[in-house]
């Protein structure tokens, strides 16, 4: 991606303001008419800047895969497939500077086709039978149209490759995910990660870097 030239310069403009506690949404419109942004740039920074305090908290709570090796995982469902989805679907996505995978795509609340969706199921779940978990858990949104039959599509797939686990849907699954005590969380939402009781696995990262060679943009090197 070819960024505006003054990229880097809006970059740690806008996180010395968030820094500074100025508001998110107002840093965002200055920075980036100031700097004359494009919209995937805008929402990269809105994405995947956030205060220093913040990202070195957040990068404390990430774990390797080699820790969740026997342990039950619970994944943040459309979170999940949509960040793969992403990928899949050649929108950008990128590490944020509190070093967890984002996109950039803007497209959350809207529908993915099935099949990317079903795809990326099958991409995590290969790539976690290889760390031999020992429990697959997916959460998917009760308000999400489709969420029953999503669930039951995933289910198959689970019984499929004979894994333990299951997906279900639910009121209020970030409920859920910021409060169970067993295993780990697999999300990027901001703020699951900063409540959640449980350390973070980025499953979308390292799955995606399991079954690919990617090159994804680090918002951190833009920070001097």
């Amino acid at each position: 991606m070819n960024f505006s030239k003054d990229f880097q310069t809006a970059v740690n403009d806008y996180l010395l303001l968030l820094d500074k506690k100025y508001p998110q949404k107002a840093i965002l419109k200055l920075i980036g008419d100031r700097y004359a942004l494009n919209g995937t740039e805008r929402s990269m920074l809105y994405r995947g800047i956030t205060t220093s305090k913040n990202a070195e908290k957040r990068a404390k709570k990430l774990i390797s895969e080699k820790n969740i090796i026997n342990q039950p995982i619970h994944i943040d469902g459309y979170n999940v497939l949509i960040t793969i989805g992403s990928y899949l679907n050649g929108n950008l996505v990128f590490i944020g500077n509190d070093r967890y995978l984002r996109d950039a795509s803007e497209i959350h609340g809207k529908i993915f086709r099935t099949e990317l969706f079903e795809r990326a199921v099958i991409l995590i779940l290969v790539y976690l039978e290889k760390l031999k978990v020992s429990e697959i858990n997916f959460y998917l949104d009760q308000p999400v149209s489709f969420s029953g039959k999503l669930s039951q599509k995933i289910n198959k797939i689970i019984k499929d490759y004979n894994l333990s686990g299951k997906a279900e849907v639910y009121n209020s699954p970030d409920y859920i995910l910021k409060n169970i005590e067993e295993g780990f969380v697999a999300t990027t939402d901001s703020t699951i990660i900063d409540k959640a009781k449980l350390n973070i696995f980025d499953i979308a990262r390292n799955t995606i870097k399991y079954h690919f060679n990617p090159n994804f943009i680090d918002m951190g090197l833009f920070i001097s």
